[in-house]
């Protein structure tokens, strides 16, 4: 591969595999670099670690099973504004949920919660899956944040989880024609709220409210729920 397919790629060390002026690649991020893309021993290569931190690097040694590299600079990544975590219902088909969850870090979720409803179908969640499928995004989008994921039993406990944010729900049977960033209490701390594929039930929509959740719509269409997550971060790239 030329130096410009690999200027096209970043690479993700954790902190703890950040010592200073050195970090390290291990695993499958070390195999990808040394095997797959063919870097050597002296070529730039540029790692975030998951947290903002951004390492313009030279590669000083590669191993079996890591490639070490001096960091040349570094940059703090600002956090993007506003802070938005996802909270969706887990939805049935594996493919569908990390679809959504590959576009959600793309979009620049913070976090991506997912909760189980009264409406909920699927109730066993591959982690490991979605954890990949997210590094990969992040990588792919050239991000330096690295979005955590987290499940919750119900929608109460998203909630309580995140009370200090301001909760919009979208539900496809509000009518409204005001944009979505109208009356918000906060625009710093956002928690998007997406349904499973059944949608919220009412008793669901009435905790939220109760809340000071502020119901939303995000077009006069019905959408399936990875749509309506995407449909709803977009609103604040």
């Amino acid at each position: 591969m030329d130096e410009m397919g690999k200027g096209m790629n970043i690479f993700y060390a954790p902190p703890s595999q950040v010592f200073g002026s050195h970090v390290e690649l291990t695993g499958q991020e070390a195999k990808h670099a040394s095997k797959v893309l063919r870097y050597r021993e002296g070529d730039p290569i540029t790692i975030v670690d998951g947290e903002g931190s951004r390492y313009e690097c030279k590669i000083v040694q590669i191993t079996g099973s890591s490639v070490k590299a001096e960091v040349i600079d570094s940059k703090k990544i600002a956090a993007p504004v506003p802070e938005l975590v996802l909270a969706m219902g887990i939805i049935k088909k594996r493919d569908r949920l990390e679809f959504a969850i590959e576009k959600s870090v793309e979009l620049g979720a913070s976090e991506i919660v997912l909760f189980r409803s009264r409406h909920t179908v699927k109730e066993n969640v591959r982690m490991d899956r979605l954890e990949m499928t997210a590094l990969s995004a992040m990588k792919q989008s050239l991000r330096a944040y690295l979005p955590e994921i987290s499940i919750c039993d119900s929608l109460q406990d998203v909630l309580d989880s995140y009370c200090s944010y301001q909760a919009l729900i979208a539900h496809e049977k509000v009518e409204t024609d005001a944009g979505i960033g109208s009356g918000l209490k906060s625009k710093d701390k956002l928690l998007l709220l997406v349904g499973p594929e059944g949608g919220f039930s009412d008793k669901e929509i009435e905790m939220a409210t109760e809340r000071e959740g502020q119901i939303v719509s995000l077009g006069k269409h019905r959408l399936r729920a990875e749509t309506a997550a995407i449909a709803f971060l977009s609103q604040f790239i």
